[in-house]
């Protein structure tokens, strides 16, 4: 249908973020592209179509107002159904879904996986399907708008048929891109495949929840990237899927089996569609699967460290450590499970490109499940120890409690002892870890920078669960710079930016040195230019170790 008569469309972001897909800032979602290509697929023009942030939106009076007045149709895609800390945006809330709905003259469509959670918010007009894009572009196809389709059932039964629509929003939708406010320092989330492989899901996941679910070929991934890539993509996640070791798994005596081939034929068909890109990670495995087929995961692991690039993570859905909890909610793997895929992962993608690690493990464990008790915070934190002790590696330890959603009713949590289960895996497990995994002095490439607080500038490189950096100093923002490592928190690193001159530094860079301090950095910083260590030792006399902070200096 013909759209070109009809009033602007406004497109709100409002992020997602779910087990199996990524989509707060930096990262753009599947979901918000499908529905743009819904909206020109179903007739709409670019120039009708207007796609915010809700990032963009907020704290605007004066712009809510006019969309509140002059639009026809507003749809907003969210949905949070794991919880998380965010420094790129801070996903919408209900309560903002209701303050862009009340008032408006126009009709307010809602999609993503918000619909799956059972919200009942007043001001909505018509609730979308879990993407959004399938009920979208029934209902902008229609001549009238049916009040009968007011669900979240698509009208497309048809598995195939519903496949071939979504591959054309795919590729159609890839023009929003150059719209969001990041661009171009946006990681495009890619889907592989929807829903979980597993017969049971685990009690407390919201992929239970889904209804819409198709598993896509290598061939039309490939026609996505290369469309995004022809808007300007360079960055890549290979994240909403529950578990990419079994994408394009076959049946066979042993039931679901993991199939090389095909994730072969993914990653090779990504490279050749987007010959330059800067990042290609993944997201979600299920070490069970890297434990139960160990050959075929090491060939897997092997196509992802060829094509990939370095930085990459696996995050691995232990949940728990407490066999009790484990049966209780039907979780699908174990610690022996999970430690094997650890092992075979580091032996595999333990290798470093550039100072960085090319592929490692990250450990998810979830608290306030069904059938935990006091004993199941030693038994979580005995395991990290154990990975610890027997010299692997971990990129990331991620310890969050459990969000009620699909009726799941969580234990109350002890905050106390959670809080001080959190402080030990940190000093004990999280510390250590990181310095291994980033040691001093290592060069961490293309950092863009993000904020700034005081006199440092915070930064990570885009990709899968990027490392934050502290960079002493006030550097420009929306750069991307390299930086040596010169530090270490238990969640973050402190790195010069590099190559450190210290005859350019500032007194909040030399004062990072270590050993210098507020005084010797004014008192350095007051006698530049320093021609080399000799009269860097004279300036800071026979109790500092020149020869450290040395080693650390890249030009005189």
């Amino acid at each position: 249908m013909e759209q070109s008569n009809a009033k602007k469309i406004t497109l709100i972001d409002g992020y997602v973020d779910e087990p199996s897909c990524l989509g707060v800032p930096p990262y753009i979602s599947p979901y918000v592209r499908y529905t743009f290509g819904a909206l020109l697929e179903s007739g709409f023009r670019e120039g009708q179509i207007e796609y915010l942030t809700i990032d963009q939106l907020r704290d605007d009076t004066e712009k809510l107002e006019e969309l509140q007045t002059n639009r026809e149709s507003i749809v907003i895609i969210a949905g949070t159904t794991v919880p998380g800390r965010y420094l790129g945006g801070r996903p919408i809330s209900l309560k903002e879904i209701s303050r862009v709905s009340e008032n408006c003259r126009g009709k307010i469509y809602l999609g993503g996986p918000i619909v799956l959670c059972g919200f009942e918010i007043p001001g909505l007009d018509y609730y979308l399907d879990e993407t959004g894009a399938f009920t979208l572009y029934e209902l902008m196809s229609c001549s009238s708008f049916d009040k009968s389709l007011k669900s979240t059932k698509s009208l497309i039964h048809n598995r195939s048929g519903r496949l071939e629509l979504l591959e054309r929003f795919a590729q159609s939708g890839a023009q929003v891109l150059t719209k969001h406010p990041e661009f171009p320092f946006v990681v495009c989330e890619l889907e592989t495949y929807r829903g979980c492989l597993r017969q049971g899901n685990c009690n407390f996941c919201s992929e239970s929840l889904k209804k819409i679910l198709y598993t896509r070929t290598p061939q039309d991934i490939s026609k996505e990237v290369s469309a995004l890539y022809s808007h300007g993509a360079r960055h890549f996640r290979l994240g909403a899927q529950t578990d990419l070791f079994m994408y394009g798994a076959t049946e066979t005596d042993l039931g679901l089996t993991p199939n090389p081939a095909v994730i072969q034929e993914l990653y090779s068909g990504i490279r050749k569609a987007a010959p330059q890109l800067e990042t290609l990670h993944m997201d979600n495995a299920n070490p069970s699967t890297i434990a139960r087929y160990p050959q075929a995961a090491r060939e897997i692991m092997k196509t992802i460290v060829t094509y990939n690039t370095p930085g990459d993570t696996a995050a691995f859905g232990l949940e728990s450590c407490d066999p009790e909890v484990l049966k209780q909610n039907d979780i699908g793997t174990d610690p022996q499970e999970t430690m094997a895929a650890i092992e075979l992962m580091n032996q595999v993608g333990g290798i470093t490109e550039n100072g960085v690690y090319k592929l490692l493990p990250g450990i998810n464990l979830l608290y306030g499940l069904q059938g935990e008790t006091s004993d199941t915070f030693d038994l979580n934190f005995n395991f990290l120890k154990e990975v610890l002790d027997r010299g692997l590696l971990l990129r990331r330890i991620n310890l969050r409690q459990v969000r009620e959603i699909a009726g799941y009713a969580a234990k109350k949590v002890n905050e106390k002892r959670f809080k001080q289960h959190k402080e030990m895996v940190n000093q004990e497990i999280n510390f250590p870890m990181l310095k291994k995994v980033f040691p001093k002095k290592s060069i961490l490439k293309n950092v863009r920078t993000e904020k700034r607080e005081g006199y440092v500038t915070y930064g990570r490189q885009l990709g899968s669960y990027p490392i934050l950096v502290g960079i002493p100093g006030e550097h420009p923002l929306d750069k991307f710079v390299d930086v040596k490592v010169i530090d270490h928190g238990y969640r973050s690193i402190t790195g010069l930016k590099y190559p450190f001159n210290i005859n350019k530094a500032q007194k909040e860079e030399l004062r990072a040195l270590p050993g210098i301090g507020k005084k010797r950095a004014t008192h350095l910083f007051l006698n530049k230019p320093i021609e080399n260590g000799n009269e860097l030792q004279n300036l800071l006399g026979d109790s500092i170790n020149v020869e450290e902070i040395d080693s650390l200096i890249d030009q005189y």
